[in-house]
């Protein structure tokens, strides 16, 4: 059986042309596709979940041993990295300019036990955890090493920021709960904590000692999970009636958030950069998720990038986790045909006049290229 590398491999050349020939009216640009692998087999490369400028990616996927280790990608090079100390397995989340990634590792133990981690190059760093004694997790970092996230306490969530190793808890809109996601470079967090009596959880922003409730849709509950240095939120937030979820755009400035609507039922931003370009996710009419962007107001499947033989062989790109500012996107791709496979995902973006030019004129030493690669390789 064929990885999705392999088949990546295969259709290459065709790739090539596809994306050259073909474009969105709804998109400034069109995206190049590009396969972060597997290391293992199966369920293995499955998680990419950060990106910075230079193209870097954090996530997770199996290391030699089997067990769940985070990884960094430098282009196609996949490196798994150490674990803290006791840990057996730990998964990767953000990642900075600096190629930093915050996570965590858990302890052989439990599952309810482990920590946060900040991973200098090869180096993990364990993170303060309160004294809570189970679980802390770290979500999100910028470019200071400010890490952002969550520890479990026994009977609660609470959302921790991080300067150097020393933990502050942030604090709630009242309730007990609490998850910080993201952090900006001018120390603006945002995430979700729950309300009064625990009546509701809703997306919260941490503005330096204030804690703002960031509202909903009409519906009971939402959840923050990106802020750009614009001060632009996104998330997902039920609607009225609490039966659908769909993706929710907020401004810190107190104006009404956004329904960014889905391609049939319901959908999630998870990530926004300073361009305003969105990514995400969204349910079809027929169950399935799809990768998602939305620009200048328009919401596209992503999947319109998968090379046609990788959609043939039942691969779907589920969910865009990560856009950076360069506008390189990565996510979760998984298999109709066979649900143990996952893959993860880059979509590198190509402007349009530079893609036309790409087929006219280059289109034939790409292709050179492409065949010695997949000569070397294959």
């Amino acid at each position: 059986m064929f990885t999705i590398r392999q088949m990546l491999q295969r259709s290459a050349l065709v790739a090539i042309g596809l994306l050259a020939l073909t474009g969105s009216p709804a998109l400034a640009q069109n995206y190049v596709f590009s396969d972060l692998g597997t290391m293992t087999g199966l369920n293995s490369g499955y998680g990419a979940n950060g990106v910075n400028n230079a193209g870097q990616v954090a996530g997770y996927g199996t290391d030699a041993s089997g067990n769940w280790a985070a990884i960094r990608w430098n282009g196609d090079t996949a490196t798994a990295l150490p674990y803290g100390t006791g840990g057996e397995t730990a998964i990767g989340i953000g990642i900075n300019n600096s190629g930093q990634i915050a996570g965590y590792n858990s302890f052989p133990v439990a599952a309810d036990y482990g920590d946060a981690i900040r991973w200098d190059g090869a180096t993990p760093v364990a993170l303060d955890n309160l004294g809570f004694g189970y679980v802390t997790i770290g979500l999100g970092i910028n470019n200071q090493a400010q890490v952002v996230g969550t520890g479990w306490a026994g009977s609660s969530f609470h959302p921790i920021l991080w300067n150097g190793t020393a933990a502050t808890d942030l604090g709630t809109l009242g309730g007990t709960n609490g998850e910080a996601w993201s952090i900006n470079e001018i120390g603006q967090i945002v995430g979700n904590s729950g309300t009064t009596n625990d009546d509701a959880t809703h997306a919260t922003l941490w503005n330096g000692a204030t804690i703002v409730d960031l509202g909903t849709l009409g519906g009971s509950n939402s959840h923050a999970i990106t802020i750009n240095n614009l001060g632009q939120v996104v998330g997902g937030s039920d609607l009225v009636g609490d039966v659908i979820d769909h993706a929710t755009l907020w401004n810190i400035d107190g104006s009404v958030p956004v329904d960014l609507g889905s391609l049939g039922v319901a959908s999630g931003a998870q990530a926004i950069n300073d361009a305003g370009i969105i990514v995400g996710w969204s349910t079809l009419a027929d169950g399935s998720d799809h990768a998602t962007i939305w620009e200048n107001g328009t919401l596209f499947d992503l999947n319109a990038f998968l090379p046609a033989d990788l959609a043939a062989a039942g691969w779907v790109l589920n969910q865009a986790n990560a856009i950076s500012s360069n506008g390189v996107i990565v996510g979760w791709a998984g298999n109709t045909l066979n649900p143990d496979l996952g893959g993860s995902f880059k979509l590198t973006p190509v402007p349009l006049p530079a893609a036309v030019w790409l087929f006219g004129s280059g289109l034939a030493g790409l292709a050179g290229l492409a065949r010695r690669r997949m000569k070397s390789i294959v």
